[in-house]
């Protein structure tokens, strides 16, 4: 498990079209544990490829390492160990990594040019996803399809005893579900409201490819509509990305299958971010 845990691979901005920005620290160096041991391929998690996606929106440079939810700041994943002159801070939450990132001077600040009109857009944007939809894909994930799900993210741990920790996180998850709510609904009725939320943001991608101001000469277009990408982007292709990926979202993918402009987006941006990962199968 140790050897595992340290071994890790690098994200070379080479991979990328765009100019590469060096970091303010020459001698600072960050490295992204992801929880899983698969390298060149997107992990389930939106957070984890929400937090990659706005490392290179920037083209910050980062390491890959597997890590575990166990050895997190706070107790999950993604997180962060950056290191700046031989000191290392290990951060976790991708939101507050990323406004760590920005303060340092590390991270470009793409909200900055926003009007107050598109910063709470922008916001709405973000919440919706990662404070509703998220409860909808746990349900699906760890309700539904425990067996698939309790596999993948246990995947360090042996038998018997993934048995045992799965039975624990299962109860722990439908005990959350049904505090926060998620859990009082019917499947039809969770159905609805996932379907209501891509349909919506569907819409949204489907206005901006339409009237996106000036364009990406490599066709990426914008969920605000603007001539680059905001923190609603690296939100929302964290969550787009964690249903085309996961084998315990098949619910999901239906229903994102239905709004061909979503797949789409996401496709262009895999070609310029991540040409380096294995893209989803259509």
């Amino acid at each position: 498990m140790s050897r595992l845990l340290r071994k890790i691979n690098t994200y070379s901005l080479t991979t990328t079209t765009t100019k590469t920005r060096t970091m303010s620290n020459p001698s600072a160096s960050l490295t992204l544990f992801r929880g899983w041991d698969e390298p060149g391929k997107y992990v389930w998690s939106p957070f984890t490829t929400k937090l990659e996606f706005r490392l290179r929106m920037s083209h910050l440079p980062y390491t890959r390492a597997i890590g575990a939810t166990t050895s997190g700041p706070k107790g999950k994943v993604p997180y962060v160990a950056l290191t700046i002159d031989s000191s290392t801070q290990h951060l976790a939450d991708s939101s507050l990594i990323i406004q760590h990132l920005i303060s340092t001077g590390m991270l470009q600040e793409v909200n900055a040019n926003l009007s107050a009109k598109e910063t709470a857009v922008d916001l709405a944007v973000r919440a919706l996803l990662e404070d509703k939809l998220c409860f909808y894909h746990s349900y699906e994930r760890w309700v539904k399809n425990y067996y698939v799900m309790r596999d993948y993210a246990l995947w360090a741990i042996p038998y018997p005893l993934r048995v045992v920790i799965g039975l624990l996180a299962y109860r722990g998850n439908m005990k959350k579900l049904h505090d926060q709510g998620t859990g009082r609904f019917s499947d039809r009725e969770i159905l609805g409201f996932k379907r209501e939320i891509w349909e919506g943001v569907a819409g949204m991608l489907e206005e901006s490819r339409k009237g996106a101001k000036g364009g990406d000469a490599d066709g990426c277009f914008w969920v605000l509509g603007g001539k680059e990408p905001t923190e609603a982007d690296a939100s929302l292709y964290g969550f787009v990305v964690s249903v085309l990926v996961c084998e315990a979202a098949g619910e999901s993918k239906e229903v994102l299958g239905m709004f061909p402009v979503v797949e789409e987006w996401a496709r262009r941006i895999h070609e310029r971010y991540f040409a380096d990962y294995e893209i989803w199968e259509a």
